[in-house]
């Protein structure tokens, strides 16, 4: 990764951390006093947050997961979803509320689980999926946060966190219960409740088009030479017309062509064997005329 590609996804993570910050509430509370880190799987070589491939119509298999860092539990948690673009969330958990905002789906989630110091629990369920048509530069970013229940209770639980969304009416999830599980993700440095998902698309491989046979290059026809009496000239023959033998398809192949082309062919043939015997007659004139 380039030192400008690394400055653009900095400077776009910085910006959607901005816009996740500032909780959409009805009143101020105070700071959550849980310390919480939301955490996703890194790559070991590089340290950074893995890019999940997917196809279009494919679930994210990406770990949204919460570090308790303090050393007392948590009685319960909050998790906010935004998937951006061509990545939209399963609309199906009924401890989930989902707006809609143009681009963005975005849903809130709570959990009765207790998370105890130093441990750390991830959705044990699929939350994301590629559209169906999804295109490559719209396949991209994930942000996910993690709050304390009790915190998310005092702003009016997730119901209202989710009315004061901009976007959609929120809808409830009609269907199983999102639960969680525990997970073995890697510790930040510092407890931060802010994370990010990336995936990018897998698109098939656009087969590149045989290479077609160049056209032989005809050989040039030779001059033909003048055509002499009697001869017929040589040359391409013409296309048979539908009626004449071995045209098209059909059983029988066709009638013999009659008509008059065959009376003016005989014309010319009886026309040619004139002139021949005019010639040889003059011939045998002019030898006996001859002295020695």
């Amino acid at each position: 990764m380039t030192a400008r590609l690394s400055a653009r996804l900095a400077l776009g993570a910085a910006v959607l951390a901005t816009g996740v910050t500032a909780l959409p509430a009805p009143a101020l509370a105070g700071p959550d006093t849980a310390t919480l880190a939301a955490v996703t799987e890194q790559d070991p070589a590089t340290g950074r947050n893995v890019k999940y491939p997917v196809k279009p119509g494919e679930v994210v298999p990406a770990s949204l997961g919460v570090t308790n860092l303090g050393d007392a539990p948590v009685n319960g948690v909050v998790v906010q979803v935004r998937a951006f673009d061509d990545l939209d969330l399963l609309t199906k958990y009924d401890n989930c509320w989902y707006v809609v905002d143009s681009n963005l789906d975005i849903a809130w989630c709570e959990f009765d689980d207790v998370l105890a110091a130093q441990a750390t629990l991830a959705p044990a369920e699929d939350l994301i999926v590629t559209r169906t048509n999804a295109r490559a530069d719209k396949v991209t970013t994930v942000v996910f946060r993690w709050v304390s229940k009790a915190w998310a209770d005092e702003l009016g639980g997730v119901q209202k966190l989710a009315e004061n969304e901009n976007g959609t009416d929120p809808v409830r999830g009609g269907g199983p219960t999102l639960t969680l599980a525990p997970r073995d993700l890697p510790l930040p440095s510092k407890p931060i409740p802010i994370n990010f998902v990336y995936a990018s698309l897998v698109t098939p491989p656009t087969a590149s088009p045989t290479a077609t046979a160049s056209p032989t290059t005809s050989a040039s026809p030779t001059a033909s030479a003048t055509p002499t009496a009697g001869v017929t000239p040589t040359g391409t023959a013409p296309s048979a017309s539908p009626a004449a033998p071995g045209a098209g398809g059909g059983d029988g192949g066709g009638l013999p062509v009659t008509g008059s082309d065959n009376v003016a062919v005989a014309g010319a043939g009886v026309a040619l064997l004139l002139l021949g015997g005019v010639g040889y007659l003059a011939a045998r004139r002019r030898r006996t005329r001859f002295v020695a």
